[in-house]
């Protein structure tokens, strides 16, 4: 295992966390099959929390698997990616362990303490746009903003703290963008190849939560567009978080920013504004638009510093 988690980290490592989330899906489908009362857990899991004008986030999944464990295995799905890559990592894989710890470090050793601030400015810029977004598009008289204010302190402060509570940006990225991604640009000429890449993967690591979907009443048209789009804006969102960790100097927190904050677009104030986008929900259409920009003025290089960082 060490020699493999050495000579071929990410697949190593990509095949270490598809193993975590499939054996999580495994010991779901027994325990719905075993206990037929927790087969309706998950759908319990999100009426309550919309009940009580939440949204899903770490906090709220934590609530509802103090009152149902069988649900424990969301958090091990959600973090399979950085359990995945702390593995590799530590048996030397991807420069080991070190390397990467270190890009949890706000400010990366690539670029300036400066260019990293003006990138985080940014980023809360495009997040605060985003909203504003959502707010036009639900039309006078839709107030989309009452799941965050529902997280106390008013909706900023809601918007601030769904950027650290989002399980898909806290706590994913440590293996994506922290591990593969790197890993994949020093091995790719393209930076934006390693990039679209990376979004597929992503995308094709969810596909054993689908395996519920086949069980029941199944359209595969719809199946088929529903991850099409979902494709789609993993390779979108992987290009802007890959370019805004390179702009970063390596760091880990813009991507843990973008994903997070996205979630919160479409979970948190989504719903006022999907009724009029039909298939396409808004936090896809603003994340496609903004990674065509990216790739347009970033290049095949996104971002990274020259040369890029190498394994210590």
């Amino acid at each position: 295992m060490r020699n493999f988690a050495q000579r071929r980290p990410v697949l190593a490592f990509y095949l270490l966390a598809l193993l975590i989330v499939c054996a999580v899906m495994a010991y779901s489908m027994t325990m719905f099959i075993l206990r037929p009362e927790t087969a309706a857990a998950l759908g319990a899991l999100a009426q309550n929390i919309m009940d009580g004008s939440w949204y899903i986030n770490l906090v709220t999944i934590a609530v509802e698997v103090g009152k149902q464990p069988v649900l424990s295995g969301i958090f091990i799905f959600a973090a399979a990616p950085s359990i995945s890559a702390l593995v590799i990592a530590s048996l030397g894989g991807g420069g080991g362990l070190k390397r990467l710890l270190s890009r949890l470090h706000p400010f990366g050793p690539e670029r300036s303490k400066a260019e990293a601030l003006l990138l985080y400015a940014a980023l809360l810029g495009i997040y605060a746009a985003g909203f504003a977004v959502y707010d036009f598009v639900a039309g006078p008289g839709v107030d989309p903003f009452d799941r965050l204010r529902a997280i106390g302190g008013g909706a900023v402060f809601g918007a601030v703290i769904g950027l650290f509570l989002d399980e898909g940006g806290s706590l994913e990225e440590l293996g994506w963008r922290g591990f593969a991604g790197p890993l994949l640009q020093d091995r790719m000429k393209s930076a934006w190849l390693a990039a679209v890449l990376l979004g597929i993967m992503h995308w094709a690591w969810h596909l054993p939560r689908e395996i519920p979907a086949f069980l029941g009443p199944f359209d595969p048209g719809v199946w088929v567009a529903n991850q099409t789009i979902f494709l789609i804006l993993c390779i979108a969102l992987s290009i802007c978080a890959v370019y805004a960790v390179n702009r970063s100097g390596g760091s880990l927190w813009p991507a843990i920013f973008i994903h997070g904050g996205t979630n919160v677009w479409s979970k948190a104030v989504g719903d006022a504004a999907a009724p009029t986008l039909g298939l396409i929900d808004l936090r896809t259409l603003l994340v496609v638009v903004i990674a065509l920009i990216i790739s347009v003025f970033a290049g095949r290089r996104l971002g990274r510093a020259n040369p890029p960082l190498r394994p210590a």
